[in-house]
């Protein structure tokens, strides 16, 4: 079963199972996973696991998501990522029943095109080259 390790500000790094295929990050307790943080919105983020991965989107937050140092609206979150809410940083580890890791250049190239980016808008798709 996959985890996430969780480093909270001036407490001890734990990690919590994955155990259902959506969780919520936030800082209310009624989240799966509840980051008492004062800079994590009260329903922060949503990780969800498809068949493969794991993907992360953030709620509309106040202080955003972040993976790697990139602020971000979705994306898919690999093993090698750092993802920071608020003030906590978070790791994926994966179980050993999943298959092949991506490298570190295979992780970029997944970011670099499963990644919505934070300023991304819907008008965005539909602008032309004139």
């Amino acid at each position: 079963m996959s985890k996430i390790l969780v480093f909270l500000p001036g407490a001890v790094s734990h990690a919590i199972e994955l155990r259902l295929p959506r969780q919520h990050i936030g800082r209310h307790a009624h989240n799966t996973i509840a980051l008492p943080d004062a800079r994590v919105s009260g329903v922060h983020a949503l990780l969800q696991q498809t068949q493969t991965d794991w993907w992360i989107e953030d709620l509309g937050s106040t202080n955003g998501t972040w993976i790697n140092g990139k602020r971000i609206n979705a994306s898919i979150l690999l093993p090698e990522d750092v993802l920071h809410i608020g003030g906590c940083t978070l790791r994926l580890l994966l179980s050993d029943k999943t298959k092949k890791r991506p490298s570190r250049q295979e992780a970029d190239q997944f970011h670099e095109a499963l990644t919505l980016p934070a300023d991304f808008g819907p008008t965005d798709l539909m602008r032309t080259g004139t």
